[in-house]
């Protein structure tokens, strides 16, 4: 101990006044980064909750397409600040990749059959929806990802863990899904700071101040309705433990949602103060005879094998590499597979969103009958100087749309379906656009255009 405060005070004393501070080419890189966040979004997640939050909603010729409408009004929310901005500087392609699960089981279904099994079967009008929600991300120019025999939950734990510990990204992700919180860190280390050691970012070996170690980056959650940010902060202030002990949490309160039984009895206030007095699920289960209460006691170590069962289920993999992933990119109908070579160049960090191409949105929104959606996109394009006077951005594509001064899109195609819409504001409706007749009991043949 003596030996530690004298070499403390040897470095207080060895540093100068004045801290130096890190290059100014560090320090923007850092800021720009901090700007500029990789987006993972759990899919599923995403859609379950685009569905749950629209109304039943179908095109003319009856397909439903409320999810879809649900999907890209978030994926608005997500992008279109970047897309429509008039700032050069802040203009940018977002860093966002949709996370997918893979279509055969994973290899928690191998560990314990039951997984999931009491899950309810997808609502039938939403299974066409999947294809279009697919088309979506081609229009929107996104990258998605996918691990055979594993979860998106993996292929997100695995990306994050890459962006923010080996290529120092700040990492949000999108999911209301809380398996997923026990990804999320404390604080990212301060530029100059280094990964695993010393928070003050000096050298142990010479006492001095290193300005060009690799800061890594905090990896939190949002809610892609409520947009509420999850840190490590809300974490600890609803489950009560560090979101690395959630996992733990998790396997031995059990989760109906994924039918993994945890511990009987043990639920996530107990669980939490079990794993505040002993740190982790490992030294709980080999330290049982420390617990006071009797019947815990007894059940903890009659489940014991139950509880680790579980962990193996609640725990995300993240460690997959880029050769056991999948990568759908918007302009390949084949999923590409990366080799040993292609792995060394490879990084979460260019996995960016394609420039916007307002020709194919405004075709998958004709496609769709987004008709409000094309409205308010419209009217962005012609407050913008980029495309108001048929600028770049491909503006003007093979699909024949122009996007004129006055905010108006023309087809040069003649059997183009898309007619000229102007860019005024839409007027509100009044009360009365409801037809006005007898209300009743429906009848199936009113509904002869619904598919289900």
């Amino acid at each position: 101990l003596n030996q530690k405060i004298k070499r403390l005070s040897q470095k207080k004393e060895r540093q100068p006044t004045t801290q130096p501070q890190p290059s100014s080419d560090n320090n923007k890189d850092y800021s720009q980064q901090m700007d500029d966040p990789l987006l993972l979004i759990d899919t599923s997640s995403f859609i379950f909750r685009a569905y749950y939050s629209m109304p039943p909603l179908h095109r003319n010729d009856g397909m439903p397409i409320g999810a879809v409408m649900g999907f890209c009004n978030m994926l608005n929310k997500l992008v279109w600040s970047d897309w429509f901005s008039h700032n050069k500087q802040q203009r940018r392609t977002p860093r966002l990749v949709l996370c997918l699960d893979a279509p055969e089981a994973s290899f928690r279904n191998e560990l314990y059959p039951d997984y999931k099994a009491h899950r309810p079967p997808v609502p039938l009008d939403l299974i066409p929806q999947f294809q279009f929600i697919s088309l979506a991300a081609r229009a929107y120019g996104i990258v998605q990802a996918s691990a055979p025999g594993f979860e998106a939950d993996d292929v997100i734990a695995s990306l994050s863990t890459q962006a923010s510990a080996e290529e120092g990204l700040p990492v949000r992700i999108l999911s209301g899904d809380k398996d997923l919180m026990q990804l999320i860190t404390n604080k990212e280390t301060l530029p100059g700071g280094d990964i695993g050691n010393d928070d003050d970012g000096v050298d142990d070996d010479d006492n001095t101040r290193n300005t060009n170690r690799r800061p890594s980056g905090t990896i939190q959650m949002m809610d892609p309705m409520t947009m509420k940010l999850w840190t490590h902060e809300t974490v600890v202030e609803k489950w009560g433990v560090d979101a690395s002990q959630l996992g733990d949490v998790l396997a031995l309160a059990g989760d109906s949602a994924d039918n993994i039984p945890g511990v009987p009895g043990i639920g996530p206030k107990t669980a939490a103060q079990l794993m505040q007095e002993f740190g982790s699920l490992d030294d709980l289960l080999e330290n049982t005879d420390r617990v006071k209460q009797r019947g815990r006691r007894e059940k903890l170590e009659t489940y014991k094998d139950q509880a680790l069962l579980s962990r193996e289920l609640v725990d995300l993999v993240r460690d997959l590499n880029w050769t056991q992933m999948e990568l759908f990119y918007p302009d390949h109908e084949e999923p590409f597979v990366a080799n040993g070579d292609d792995v060394l160049d490879m990084k979460v960090g260019d996995l960016r969103m394609q420039e916007m191409n307002p020709d194919r949105i405004l075709q998958f929104y004709d496609t769709m009958g987004f008709h409000t959606m094309k409205q308010r996109f419209l009217e962005r394009l012609s407050r913008h100087p980029q495309y108001r006077n048929g600028g770049t951005g491909n503006a003007n594509s093979e699909n024949g749309h122009e996007i004129d001064n006055q905010g108006i899109s023309r087809n040069n195609t003649s059997n183009s379906t898309v007619s000229a819409v102007a860019s005024k504001p839409a007027t509100r409706r009044s009360s009365n656009y409801y037809p006005k007749k007898k209300m009743g009991v429906p009848q199936p043949e009113d509904y002869q255009d619904v598919p289900f």
